[in-house]
C-alpha cells in the first residue's frame, strides 16, 4: 500500500482549506485599514516598502512598489504584454491574509487549477514574495486533489529497501493464495503457494476453498517434508489473519509476519513466481487440453529447475545440492547412451555436502549483489518519505463496495512506525480500525 503525506502539516492546515491565521474570516470581511495595518506589521514586507517609487514616478512606471492612502501596491506587467498591456496593480498581501487568497484562488468555486495556472492568474491581482513557492506548496498539500489526483502528478516512489537475505533454508516461508482458476476435475479452483525465501524453492497445493482449515492441512504437507520454518509470512488476507491460523503457529513455535496491504512488491519472489505459474498453467491447458490439476506436479518440476537470476543457481541446486533428473536430462542421457557411473556412499555424501554449501555460499554473493545493483538503479529517482505519530496521510485501500477496486481514501491518523517501511494508521470507520501500511 502505498501512503501519500499531507506534507505532515498540523492537522489545522491539513483538509484543503489551509485555514487561514484569520480563521473563517473571509477577504470581502477585512477592511482597508485592517490590510494596511497588517501590511505595515508585517516583516516579510519591510524590504518592499523601502523600495517604494516616489509618488511622481508611479504614473510612468511599469513596474515597482508604490503607497496608495496608505495600502502598499505593486505595478507588474507579464513578459508577453509590455508591447500592448497596462501594468497590474497587485494588492501585496500580508501573511496573516495568505492562505485565505490561497484559498480563494485554489477552491471548490474556481476549480483546483495547477500550480502554474493558479499562479498566474493570482499574478492579476495579488502578490507577496515567494508566492509561486506558497503556491506550490498549497496546491501540493490540497487533500482535494490528493483525492481526486492530477493526470500530471506523479509521487516518487520511496527509496527501495531490498528484502533481507535468509542464511538457512526453509527457515522462512512466504506463503500465499492463487485464484478463483476455472474448476479442475477434482472441483480444485485454488492454489496455496508456498516459498522458502533462502532458495526460492516453491511448492502449490490445489485447493477447492482458501478456508484458514484447508490452508493449514495443505501447510501440513509442506511442513512434514521440510520441516517446520520459523517465520512465515503473508499478506493480510481474513483467511492468513484469523485466529485458528494464529493459533496454529503459535503451537508450533512459528512467528508470523504480514506484508503491507496492497503492496506486493513485499512478497514480490512469490508474486514473480505466480506469474511464472499462471503462464505455465495457461500453456499447459492450450497446448495439452488437459486438467490444469493433472499437469500442476510436472509443472513445478519444471519451475524448480529454472536457475534464478538473483541467485544464479536453481531452487533444486540448493536444496538438493544437485540438478534435478528432469525432461531434459532424460533426453540427453537417451542420446548419449550414458549411465551414471557408481559411486560410495560416504564419497556421494561428501561431495554432496561439499556442493551444497558452495552453491549456498555463491547464491547469497549473487543475491546480494543483485540487490545492490538494483537499488542503486532504483533509488535514483525516489525520495524517502518518514511520518510520526500523529501525522495525516492517504491510504491506498480497496473500497468497501468494490473490494476489488482501491484509491487514496483519508485522512487518516498514523499511529506509529512499524518499521522502517511500514506504519500502523487508524482507520476507525472501517471494519478493520487499524491497517498496516507500506510508504
Amino acid at each position: 500500500m502505498l501512503f501519500l503525506p499531507l506534507l505532515m502539516l498540523p492537522v489545522c492546515e491539513v483538509f484543503s482549506s489551509f485555514l487561514p491565521l484569520l480563521m473563517e474570516k473571509d477577504m470581502a470581511m477585512v477592511s482597508r485599514q485592517e490590510l494596511v495595518v497588517a501590511q505595515r506589521e508585517d516583516p516579510s514586507l519591510k524590504e518592499m516598502f523601502s523600495e517604494v517609487l516616489a509618488p511622481e514616478e508611479v504614473a510612468s512606471a511599469m513596474s515597482g512598489c508604490f503607497v496608495e492612502d496608505g495600502l502598499l501596491l505593486r505595478k507588474w506587467l507579464s513578459g508577453r504584454e509590455v508591447p500592448i498591456g497596462e501594468p497590474y496593480e497587485q494588492v501585496v498581501v500580508p501573511m496573516s491574509l495568505r492562505d485565505t487568497v490561497l484559498r480563494w484562488a485554489h477552491g471548490d468555486v474556481v476549480g483546483h487549477l495547477g500550480v502554474n495556472k493558479t499562479y498566474n492568474h493570482l499574478l492579476h491581482y495579488f502578490y507577496w514574495p515567494q508566492l509561486k513557492k506558497d503556491v506550490r506548496r498549497f496546491i501540493k498539500t490540497c487533500s482535494t486533489c490528493q483525492l481526486t489526483g492530477k493526470p500530471n502528478q506523479c509521487l516518487k516512489p520511496a527509496p527501495l529497501y531490498p528484502i533481507p537475505v535468509i542464511d538457512t533454508p526453509f527457515q522462512h516461508l512466504i506463503i500465499d493464495c492463487v485464484g478463483p482458476l476455472p474448476p479442475s476435475k477434482s472441483g480444485s479452483a485454488y492454489l496455496l503457494t508456498v516459498m522458502c525465501q533462502n532458495t526460492r524453492y516453491p511448492a502449490a497445493y490445489p485447493l477447492r476453498s482458501i478456508t484458514t482449515r484447508a490452508i493449514v492441512k495443505a501447510m501440513t504437507q509442506f511442513i512434514s517434508v521440510f520441516g517446520i520454518p520459523r517465520v512465515i509470512q503473508s499478506d493480510q488476507g481474513s483467511n492468513f489473519t484469523s485466529h485458528m491460523f494464529k493459533e496454529v503457529l503459535q503451537q508450533l513455535g512459528v512467528k508470523q509476519n504480514q506484508s503491507s496491504a496492497y503492496h506486493p512488491q513485499s512478497q514480490g519472489a512469490l508474486e514473480r513466481f505466480h506469474q511464472t505459474l499462471k503462464s505455465l498453467l495457461r500453456a499447459y491447458c492450450v497446448e495439452l487440453k488437459g486438467d490444469w490439476e493433472e499437469g500442476l506436479p510436472w509443472l513445478m518440476l519444471a519451475a524448480r529447475e529454472v536457475v534464478q537470476d538473483s541467485l544464479g543457481f536453481s531452487p533444486n541446486q540448493l536444496v538438493f545440492g544437485h540438478k534435478v533428473r528432469g525432461p531434459l536430462a532424460l533426453l540427453h542421457d537417451g542420446l548419449k547412451e550414458v549411465s551414471d557411473p557408481p559411486q560410495g556412499l560416504l564419497q556421494y555424501v561428501e561431495g554432496f555436502r561439499r556442493r551444497l554449501f558452495l552453491a549456498g555460499q555463491m547464491a547469497k554473493e549473487n543475491l546480494l549483489n543483485k540487490q545492490k545493483k538494483m537499488k542503486r538503479l532504483f533509488d535514483r529517482n525516489t525520495e524517502s518519505r518518514v511520518f510520526c505519530p500523529g501525522d495525516q496521510v492517504l491510504a491506498l485501500l480497496p473500497l468497501p463496495t468494490s473490494p476489488f477496486c482501491a484509491k487514496f481514501l483519508g485522512p487518516y491518523t498514523v499511529v506509529r512506525q512499524v518499521s522502517e517501511q511500514n506504519y500502523l494508521i487508524s482507520t476507525p470507520e472501517r471494519k478493520r480500525h487499524s491497517q498496516l501500511c507500506h510508504v
